[in-house]
């Protein structure tokens, strides 16, 4: 079994969680089983499989499995289904309900978002209105978790079920230095019937879960580790006969222009440190995997497309003509994405082409959207400058569009760029550790530009979009690279060979 190793599944994610959910798909798809494992308690977890058109066998969360829980028929229980007492009346609200026992209020029912009175948590209050104790519902329709509460309202205890209602968990929390819950013992009930086990927070619980997972496989069981701060640890801590391979996501150091020499990021540090222990490392460019190598010789350092496509013979180029929207960014809206420099860059477009129209899609920090929308108000730019916010239905999107925009500081290799260059968008692109100069043939499909020079890139931009021929000769150009190098089939022979996997797995 193949298990790629993550933190969480949300219902919005980063490129990071986007890349496992299509390596799933293609091991699976190549008879090759393969699971994303989560470590996130999350009860909305099998919610958001199916935004994401992933089936729930092809995902194993920590929790799930501790509480039996990874196969389970979906129920919708509503506040009738919860049997409260005969003599308590309900006071139904639009998000949840109130329950009263004559006149005082005992507990209330709060609803899953987006749904019609499914239960999502009920909580019991004492005669002072203090809350005592939360039973948490999964989105599948059983009670997951009940939640205790001291007479200060903070968190002292925390059990988890079985669909069947039996004990699997508990947790105990004791007071930080700040009086915040602080975990101080977890106990996994009679696992396995042969008794407690003890450990001390959940983050020892998954050293040990990913541990069960290769000691339960009868053959060889390979972990590929996605997220470096979750699972780094648990497989420098395996010791068996399992293989264990570490993408590399980030950009590794901490200085953006020294590669070779600045200190490690803090999570990737144990691993690179410890190279001999894993089997391989991954990165998505090829420059990343060439420093890499260069700075650990130890270090077994390959380059794997995030992006596979379909040949090209099965594929069709939507035409620029048909493209309703020009400008596209796809990613996080922070600071060191320097989204400020794309929005002015915008903004001298305009000044020749006045009907420009830029969608940036993905999520950030509220206060920093907040100056972005600033900015675009300051701009007179706020009919033609969008925040669209994160949508998992962006693949469908981007042949709405024409080009795709980026000006980063670093990156571990944009996984925004070549998905949208297999939709015939040349990207232009600020000069940066990594992704341009590995996915972009500058002056054939986009444009690579030195950091900073906002001209030179609204000079690209106005030259592409004012120029038919120009424009569908870089789309094809990118559409009928992507779609002859990155093909499904050949991207699977590459992890075939660097997992030294035979046909079919």
């Amino acid at each position: 079994m193949f298990y790629f190793i993550n933190e969480y599944l949300l219902p919005k994610n980063s490129s990071v969680e986007h890349s496992a959910m299509d390596r799933v798909k293609l091991f699976n798809h190549y008879q090759t089983p393969a699971k994303i494992v989560t470590k996130m308690y999350d009860r909305l977890l099998h919610q958001t499989l199916a935004t994401f058109n992933l089936p729930d066998e092809q995902v194993l969360n920590m929790f799930d499995y501790f509480q039996q829980a990874t196969t389970v028929l979906t129920q919708v229980y509503h506040v009738e289904e919860l049997q409260l007492p005969v003599e308590y009346a309900v006071e139904v609200g639009a998000n949840f309900s109130r329950i009263f026992n004559g006149d005082e209020l005992v507990g209330n029912v709060g609803f899953i978002p987006g749904t019609i009175g499914r239960v999502f948590y009920q909580e019991f209050l004492d005669n002072q209105g203090n809350r005592m104790a939360t039973d948490l519902w999964d989105w599948r329709g059983f009670k997951s978790c009940t939640q205790y509460f001291g007479q200060n309202g903070k968190l002292t205890m925390e059990r988890y079920y079985t669909p069947a209602g039996k004990i699997a968990i508990e947790q105990y929390f004791v007071p930080d230095t700040e009086g915040n819950p602080l975990a101080s013992r977890l106990i996994l009930k009679d696992y396995q019937d042969q008794g407690d086990r003890f450990f001390q927070n959940t983050t020892a619980l998954f050293n040990f879960f990913i541990a069960e997972l290769s000691h339960r496989d009868t053959e060889t069981t390979t972990f590929i580790n996605d997220r470096p701060g979750t699972g780094i640890q648990p497989l420098l801590q395996l010791n068996d006969d399992s293989k264990k391979y570490v993408m590399v996501p980030i950009y590794h150091a901490k200085t953006l222009n020294d590669p070779l020499h600045a200190p490690l990021d803090g999570f990737l540090e144990p691993a690179l440190d410890n190279a001999p222990h894993f089997d391989g490392f991954i990165t998505s460019t090829n420059q990343q995997a060439q420093h890499l190598q260069t700075r650990f010789s130890q270090a077994k350092v390959t380059q794997l497309p995030v992006v596979a496509t379909t040949a090209l013979n099965q594929s069709q180029l939507v035409p620029m003509s048909q493209r309703a929207k020009q400008l596209l960014y796809v990613g996080r809206l922070a600071p060191d994405r320097q989204i400020d420099h794309l929005i002015r860059v915008v903004a001298l477009v305009k000044q020749q082409i006045p009907t420009i129209q830029f969608d940036l899609y993905g999520y950030g920090d509220t206060a920093y959207c907040e100056t972005l929308t600033a900015l675009i108000d300051e701009l007179d730019l706020t009919t033609n400058v969008h925040l669209m916010g994160y949508q998992p239905d962006l693949a469908q999107r981007y042949t709405s569009y024409q080009l795709l925009l980026n000006a980063a500081l670093a990156n571990g290799g944009p996984m925004a760029m070549p998905e949208a260059m297999a939709q015939g968008l040349p990207v232009i692109s600020y000069r940066f550790n990594y992704g341009p100069h590995d996915f972009i043939n500058d002056g054939q499909d986009g444009y690579i530009v030195e950091p900073g020079d906002q001209l030179a890139m609204s000079t690209h931009i106005t030259d592409l979009l004012t120029d038919e021929k120009q424009l569908a000769k870089f789309s094809a150009a990118a559409f009928n690279k992507l779609h002859t190098d990155q093909t499904y089939l050949k991207v699977w022979h590459q992890w075939q060979q660097v997992l030294g996997l035979k046909n079919g797995g």
